[in-house]
């Protein structure tokens, strides 16, 4: 197993025999011209090349470029209908989009682990200049933002429990790898609990907050800011059920005055590519367009719209799921009722205008894959087809933006029994749906409801808005309703085919090929 990823090379040991009748040595030969750890971290711009490939592991065809947002995030709770294991509630073992999503995280984990684990070296060995120092300490806390937050992933897919259920540290979740492993032993950790990767997590957030700037200029606005850090931290302590701490780092994100939900005529245009790194957005994944090389040749571009893309448009293969489409209103016969909004922000119409190929504007049509015939919008560029643009896209992923934030201190607010500002938040966030000013009461404002009936309807918003954002399926499983949501979606199925639900579709097993290297790991429980 590499561990450097094209950092360096392994040192080879060649054997050479010697002359007649005497006993065979052994020669360590270095080749000079060799990258190794000791000559390639000489200067920023090193450091700075290294950590570029952390961040570049984050967009990887693996990760959010195109694999596990749409085999996971998208399928898992049935988002989308599909054809592969996760949409049936059928995964295994052997599942290899489960294995590409352990790979990815793990490749931008051992990445952080180099970049940290040298850093730290020069810091305190290398160099004696105060500024350069001081932005490798920077640098540092960019690389454990990244390592928390693939950690925050693997602990809420592999974790087999909430951490408030881990009580004693004996749930298991995922091995917790913090350095460059140097020997065989080192790579065959076993599972940390539940507890223990929360606990990590939160310790590199806060170093994350403490030593990241507020924001970045233009040439780095890409790059991850203390607001990204504190946003995580209070999402971090949603999970684990600490609401006190919770509402406080919220609290720091609605009253810094560096954020603000856009006019609902611009929110289509954060999923179009059209208001990248808007007042909305607190973390996002930067993409462009490549017209030399596509996602599997590791360009610059998302892999999203290719497969989610209107017909003509891309593959058209993944859609959404026939009960999403009525769970925002929409009825086939559409004088009865009126849709959300939303839907329109989240969905493409067969009606809708979408360009071809040629550049000209089209209905999209009806999916195959869909009963009702509609396409995914976010992430799938209304005005040119990924097949025109050597099948990738330029538009960003946004991985946390204000609405998430108003929802979750909403449902911390009603947790703590504050329903009068939980409720205010909710309606904000549904304002802006309607086209209101979010900031005075409407007709669309939920009124006089709290407890579990505001509870709920914090739920259903979070589903309306933030729909095929990725939020889903962490949201089911924290609030322990996987099994009442999945049955659901046994209605309209085009590709999936008949749902089931066993305990253990609570988190993914650890992978097949994982078990088989790793001598220390336990397989997940039921699996």
């Amino acid at each position: 197993m590499t561990m450097k990823q094209n950092i360096f090379l392994i040192l080879v040991l060649f054997s050479f025999s010697l002359t007649s009748c005497i006993e065979e040595d052994f020669l360590l030969v270095e080749n000079e011209n060799e990258i190794s750890a000791d000559n390639f971290y000489s200067n920023l711009t090193d450091f700075d090349n290294s950590l570029n490939a952390v961040y570049s592991s984050l967009k990887s065809l693996d990760l959010f470029g195109q694999a596990f947002y749409v085999q996971t995030l998208l399928s898992l709770p049935h988002t989308a209908d599909y054809w592969n294991a996760q949409c049936r509630n059928e995964v295994t073992q052997g599942d290899w989009w489960v294995y590409i999503a352990w790979r990815g995280w793990y490749r931008l984990i051992s990445r952080s682990n180099d970049f940290i684990d040298n850093a730290e070296i020069f810091i305190n060995e290398e160099s004696n200049n105060n500024t350069i120092k001081e932005e490798l300490r920077i640098k540092i806390g960019e690389a454990k933002f990244l390592r928390a937050l693939a950690y925050f992933h693997l602990v809420r897919l592999w974790g087999e429990d909430s951490y408030k259920n881990d009580s004693n540290s004996s749930i298991l979740a995922v091995p917790l790898r913090l350095h460059v492993p140097q020997t065989k032993e080192d790579l065959d950790m076993p599972r940390s609990s539940v507890r223990e990767v929360y606990h990590q997590i939160v310790k590199d957030f806060i170093e994350a907050s403490e030593s990241l700037p507020d924001n970045w200029d233009s040439s780095n606005i890409s790059r991850a800011n203390k607001w990204a850090a504190i946003g995580y931290l209070g999402k971090v302590h949603l999970y684990m059920e600490d609401y006190e701490s919770s509402k406080s780092y919220f609290n720091q994100i609605i009253n810094s005055g560096e954020f603000n939900l856009v006019e609902y005529d611009s929110l289509n245009d954060i999923f179009q590519g059209r208001n990248e790194f808007s007042e909305e957005s607190l973390f996002e994944i930067n993409y462009s367009i490549d017209m030399q090389q596509n996602i599997w040749e590791n360009g610059l571009g998302s892999g999203i719209a290719l497969t989610l893309a209107p017909p003509g448009r891309g593959w058209s293969n993944c859609t959404p799921h026939a009960v999403n489409i009525f769970r925002f209103g929409y009825n086939e016969d559409e004088t009865l009722n009126n849709p959300d909004p939303r839907l329109y922000i989240s969905t493409y119409d067969p009606e809708d205008l979408v360009a071809t190929t040629e550049g000209k504007f089209e209905v999209a049509g009806a999916s195959e894959f869909n009963y009702t015939g509609h396409s995914f919008k976010k992430y799938v560029p209304q005005d040119y087809s990924v097949y025109s643009t050597n099948r990738n896209s330029g538009i960003n992923y946004v991985l946390m933006r204000y609405a998430d934030i108003l929802l979750m201190q909403a449902e911390v607010l009603n947790k703590l029994g504050e329903d009068t500002q939980s409720l205010e938040l909710l309606n904000k966030v549904r304002r802006r749906a309607f086209k209101q000013n979010i900031n005075i009461n409407s007709e669309f404002d939920f009124e006089g409801i709290s407890g579990n009936d505001l509870q709920n309807q914090i739920r259903e918003e979070r589903f309306l808005e933030l729909f095929a954002e990725g939020h889903r399926w962490y949201d089911i499983v924290r609030w322990k309703i996987v099994e009442e949501e999945v049955m659901k979606y046994n209605e309209f199925n085009i590709t999936q085919g008949i749902i089931s639900f066993q305990q253990r579709d609570y988190y993914y097993p650890i992978p097949l090929q994982e078990v088989d290297n790793n001598s220390n790991i336990d397989p997940s429980t039921g699996y």
